[in-house]
């Protein structure tokens, strides 16, 4: 099963050149024009993309404790220094 995601909202040609003024960049109009048509064709791909939910047992995105006292009950066989070197 795979979620699509919204969107991108539509961006005017003002608020492009606010977000073009922050960058301290010049542009004339025909560049802002060209800017808002890639932003609208970008964000009508990237809707397109097909998300998966993240499942929630999936260890990328969960960390689990082991239980108390499970530490206790688990041991690990530690080398000795000779048992190292013949390996």
């Amino acid at each position: 099963m795979s979620v699509r995601s919204a969107p991108l909202p539509s961006v005017t040609p003002a608020e492009m050149e606010f977000l073009i003024s922050r960058t301290g960049m010049h542009l004339n109009a025909g560049q802002v024009a060209d800017l808002v048509l890639a932003w609208r064709q970008v964000s009508a791909v990237a809707a397109t993309i097909p998300r998966k939910p993240i499942p929630a047992d999936d260890f990328a995105f969960a960390f689990r404790l082991p239980l108390p006292g499970a530490g206790a009950r688990t041991r690990v066989k530690k080398s000795t220094p000779s048992q190292a070197k013949s390996k």
